[in-house]
């Protein structure tokens, strides 16, 4: 979609001393309304989220909320550039250049709302800074005859039900692409029936206005003093019953019937589904993921416009790798909204272009901070060919004292899992892992950083597979550690050597495998078992391939079939995967 000058647009913001956030900027003005914060757990992504909604929050409404942190924040707004901050004592607003007010600025220059979806369990979010917003909201609600605008909107998995109302309240028709999302995306034939349970005894608190004229829709009576506590009805019939609203308006007006606890007066819905394949479920039945795309779709068309501003904490997670494609479609589509988005997972990013991403990582000193321009620039470099942008930032990002490069994706999959089984027994070691494609890859990742002249502030290890590559590339370059035999680090010439970087062979204690890799540290039954399934996938296709492409597919295929397997395997199975853990806390203690 193209951007036009009524369009909400976030410009720069600025923020200081906000949680583990000290000093941290964002320049917006190439993201195109999305802005993809990536980075570790722990990095002070959802910190963001939450500054952004402090800002705005104590914008709409001095007496409901004051920032306890210094900000600056630049935006554009129906043709105007808003510039204005906050020093803790008192704001400083311009309007093109111009000295303007607070007043001024929250009657014109304002987006309508601001729209936070959070999956989690922690209330925080909600009842700092939104929660007052909705008692004040539902307050005048309730002696007013139409519905105020909610400038602070909080979406969650609370919302499900009436979130699938409003898309399924759409004419598929016209809006062929809600009916695809509803039909083929959460794969829903139909609604067969909305049960609605009323709290009678809340309804008589308020002044006759749209939500009470809908519940009466609903019902089908004309007085409040008809009404039953419980009702059901199908989904045409509502359609017919509310045909005077549309769906944004259908969508506020649930939402102001069914939060919060204590003020609703629908306090339950049920919606009773027909799948595709003709089973019968209801909609809590429905998974993470897909409540995830759900309420995204729903606050992207039915809740949101172009003056909004949206902020998704890790809409991602719960949602299959294969579909977080579908995420990014989703927000390319709605470009015309002001979208913030955080998230830990390089699948999600890198199918964003990079003026879109922000990496965002923790400092020495345990602050939020950008990803640093000489360390990114130098990993560039060093990584270009095996990495996008997106896997130089995570990697970047890590907070985690230990970052241990392995030659292939699988060797990924098995450190990761085996660590998970043994956990227990290395409880002070903590670690990130990257795949590098190789042995002679680590070798030159560690020989560049070491070259370079930046302070790392973390141990990076190299883990060369036992074999004729990895002896080769580990005697070509590094040097024994006088502590332990089989630890190297890098050599440095005359210069003393560093303590940031290392390597080491995967450990062949028992010496009766000549090359040794990471699939030799189960037991030989469990390749074997991997072999032979990756054979029998094969049998059939040799007579169209060479006897070389064949081996090597086989090979490859066995590999990746035992990184499967093995997420099913017994804690006894990685055993010998304690041998490499053991290094790796030797050299943390160096």
């Amino acid at each position: 979609m193209t951007t036009t000058s009524s369009y909400f647009r976030l410009k720069s913001l600025k923020i200081k001393n906000y949680k583990n956030i000290k000093d941290f900027d964002i320049d917006f003005s190439n993201k195109q309304g999305v802005t993809v914060l990536i980075g570790n757990n722990g990095c002070g992504k959802s910190n963001i989220i939450e500054a952004m909604s402090s800002i705005f929050a104590g914008l709409y409404r001095k007496n409901l909320h004051t920032p306890d942190f210094c900000y600056a924040i630049k935006y554009e707004i129906n043709g105007s550039t808003v510039d204005l901050s906050w020093d803790k004592t008192s704001y400083k607003v311009k309007i093109d250049n111009d000295s303007s007010n607070l007043d001024k600025l929250s009657r014109d220059y304002l987006p309508k709302n601001i729209v936070a979806c959070y999956s989690g369990e922690n209330k925080r979010l909600w009842e700092t800074y939104y929660e007052p917003y909705y008692k004040k909201y539902i307050s005048s609600i309730k002696k007013s005859e139409s519905i105020p605008n909610l400038p602070m909107i909080y979406i969650n998995r609370y919302n499900i039900e009436i979130s699938l109302i409003t898309l399924f309240f759409y004419d598929f028709d016209t809006f062929e692409d809600i009916k695809e999302f509803c039909h083929s995306t959460l794969k829903i034939k139909k609604v067969t029936e909305i049960i609605f349970t009323f709290r009678i005894s809340k309804i008589n608190e308020w002044q006759e206005n749209n939500v009470l004229q809908m519940v009466k829709n609903i019902s089908g009576v004309k007085q409040i003093s008809e009404l039953t506590p419980n009702v059901s009805i199908s989904l045409d019939s509502l359609r017919s019953r509310l045909s005077y609203m549309s769906e944004k308006e259908l969508f506020k007006t649930l939402y102001a019937a069914t939060m919060p606890k204590k003020d609703k007066i629908i306090t339950d819905i049920v919606l009773k589904l027909e799948l595709n394949n003709g089973d019968h479920i209801v909609a809590s039945d429905l998974s993470e993921g897909e409540n995830k795309l759900l309420l995204m779709t729903t606050i992207l068309e039915s809740v949101a416009d172009e003056n909004s501003l949206l902020l998704f904490d890790e809409p991602d997670a719960h949602i299959h790798v294969c579909r977080k494609v579908e995420l990014k479609n989703y927000f390319e589509k709605y470009a015309n909204r002001e979208s913030v988005i955080t998230t830990h997972s390089p699948t999600l990013a890198v199918k964003f272009e990079e003026q879109h991403i922000e990496g965002i990582c923790l400092d020495e000193n345990g602050h939020s901070s950008k990803i640093d321009g000489q360390k990114a620039k130098l990993i560039a470099e060093l990584t270009n060919e095996m990495w996008n942008i997106q896997e130089q930032n995570l990697f970047l990002a890590s907070n985690k004292p230990i970052i241990l490069l392995v030659e292939g994706k699988t060797d990924k999959i098995h450190i990761e899992e085996a660590f998970k089984r043994l956990k227990k027994s290395y409880s002070d070691v903590n670690f990130d892992v990257f795949a590098m494609n190789g042995s002679e890859h680590i070798r030159e990742v560690l020989i560049g950083l070491n070259s370079s002249d930046i302070c790392w502030n973390k141990k990076i290890i190299g883990i060369f597979d036992n074999d004729k590559a990895g002896q080769r590339d580990i005697a070509n370059g590094f040097e024994k550690e006088n502590v332990n035999d089989k630890i190297r680090h890098v050599k440095c010439g005359d210069r003393e050597p560093s303590k940031n970087f290392f390597a080491f062979l995967l450990p062949n204690s028992e010496r009766s495998i000549k090359d040794f890799t990471i699939e030799n540290c189960y037991d030989a039954q469990k390749y074997e078992e991997a072999y032979k399934t990756a054979v029998e996938k094969k049998s059939g296709y040799f007579g169209q391939l060479s006897i070389d492409k064949i081996a090597d597919d086989i090979k490859n295929d066995s590999k990746i079939i035992l990184a499967e397997n093995a997420k099913k395997f017994s804690d006894n199975d990685f055993e010998k995967f304690k041998e490499i853990f053991d290094i790796v806390k030797e050299i943390a203690k160096i």
